[in-house]
């Protein structure tokens, strides 16, 4: 049953359009970004335009389209230091999940910076800052609520029921009725044990073939030039 696949649509764009002079930019590489989806949710906090670069692969909300810098400094922004380099945490657009999910994937909820590079993408915006990737990890643990989150999303007419309605943001009289409301209640419930042990299973398979959900990305400064 795949109930949520209603709340999200994908929008097709052509080559020759996304590609023209006024064809935003991917603050990775330069090249266009086209249109990946755009999400219709029960409110403006959940209505977004995605784009994606074709060439490395960055997913980007519309609204949160940086420039170069300020890109580089929405992924550095949670980063820490470990001696000499640079470690930061991101969700990684070529993963098991994005694939799987789409429009569906928890890790597009509004919020944050917006930003979901690809480790190729990572390796591009941080080289903007003179900083060169020595390592990626791809973390199970961390990524396996987002695939959980994904899969519950496949199921119910509201996008990440669970904590949406936990919060207060999510009532009967505020989403899409108190059928709908009612109806995610249910299949959140029911469907929260076999989804969690099927996320672990997929989350595990990614990590191995390299396509976790969330990925360490870990750099170091480029040595100088003479």
């Amino acid at each position: 049953m795949a109930i949520g696949l209603g709340n999200r649509r994908r929008q097709a764009v052509s080559l020759e359009e996304g590609a023209g002079p006024d064809a935003i930019r991917c603050p990775a590489d330069g090249e266009p970004l086209f249109v990946w989806l755009e999400t219709i949710g029960y409110g403006a906090r959940e209505d977004q335009v995605i784009d994606r670069c074709e060439s490395c692969g960055l997913v980007v909300a519309r609204d949160a389209v940086p420039d170069p810098q300020r890109a580089v400094d929405a992924l550095l922004a949670g980063g820490e230091e470990r001696g000499s380099r640079v470690v930061v945490r991101v969700e990684n657009a070529a993963s098991l999940q994005a694939w799987l999910g789409a429009e569906n994937w928890a890790a597009l909820r509004p919020g944050g910076h917006g930003l979901k590079p690809t480790p190729r993408a990572a390796r591009l915006l941080l080289a903007r800052r003179g900083l060169e990737v020595r390592k990626v990890r791809h973390l199970a643990r961390a990524g396996m609520a987002a695939m959980w989150q994904t899969l519950l999303n496949l199921l119910t007419f509201h996008r990440d029921f669970a904590s949406e309605a936990v919060s207060g943001r999510l009532r009967p009289g505020t989403g899409r009725g108190l059928a709908a409301f009612c109806t995610d209640a249910v299949v959140t419930v029911l469907a929260a044990v076999p989804t969690a042990l099927i996320a672990v299973v997929l989350e595990c398979a990614a990590v191995i073939a390299r396509h976790g959900g969330v990925i360490e990305v870990e750099a170091e400064p480029l040595p100088p030039t003479d």
